[in-house]
């Protein structure tokens, strides 16, 4: 069962699935064209064309019902990959996120989403549940990369993905330079190699039985920006 199928409370297939479809996308219609304060579950019922208790006994309130829909809409459009490899699993996450955001009717959901009325904690706990949910779901990835040894016990998931996910918003959102493929499956390739440092044959690191030395500054000496710049 889907976090979304949770939310409604209702069976998928049939009549019941066409009109949570159809609801749901006059909620994100909605949703772009009024903001999140002017909307209204009569509103969304007049677009969906069904009756308003139709849509109150499937969604009590308008923060359910908004939740519901941007839940289903970033699960059928962006799948969480499972090819087997980090690498690929990454490349294939970023350019679903990032084709999902290309989308117009998202771009403005997403600039809702983010600018609509301050002090708005009610749109602010359904954004904050959106994010823990796709997060939540995309962290499977370097979880399965941890158990097939790939990745480091260790490591931290959230900050893989933060670490993938983190550039595609910002050159789309905020520079206006949305990333290529090419720059996308590039960032993937960066991210699998900031979490799986190269060691070096060498002595061994004070405190730090079994790694050696050269391992303490990978991070540093792998960037351009970690190398000194002055002449020897």
């Amino acid at each position: 069962m889907t976090t979304s199928q949770r939310v409604t409370g209702a069976r998928p297939g049939g009549r019941s699935a066409r009109v949570r479809a159809a609801v749901q996308a006059a909620t994100l219609g909605e949703l772009a064209a009024a903001g999140y304060a002017d909307l209204t579950i009569e509103a969304v019922a007049e677009r969906a064309g069904v009756h308003r208790t139709t849509v109150y006994r499937r969604w009590p309130n308008k923060r359910s019902l908004v939740l519901a829909a941007l839940l289903d809409q970033t699960g059928d459009q962006v799948p969480i990959p499972d090819t087997g490899d980090l690498r690929r699993d990454l490349s294939l996450l970023g350019q679903a996120i990032d084709s999902y955001l290309s989308r117009p009717q998202v771009h403005t959901l997403q600039a809702t989403m983010v600018a609509d009325r301050p002090g708005s904690s009610e749109l602010s706990d359904v954004r904050t549940q959106l994010w823990a949910d796709r997060l939540r779901q995309a962290q499977a990835i370097p979880r399965r990369a941890i158990q097939r040894g790939e990745l480091a016990a260790d490591t931290d998931p959230a900050a893989v993905i933060d670490m993938l996910v983190g550039p595609i918003y910002l050159r789309r959102f905020i520079q206006g330079r949305p990333m290529t493929a090419t720059e996308i499956d590039n960032l993937a390739t960066r991210v699998v190699a900031a979490f799986t440092p190269r060691l070096s044959p060498g002595p061994t690191a004070p405190g730090k039985p079994g790694l050696p030395a050269a391992a303490r500054c990978s991070r540093l000496t792998d960037r351009p920006w970690g190398r000194s710049s002055s002449p020897r």
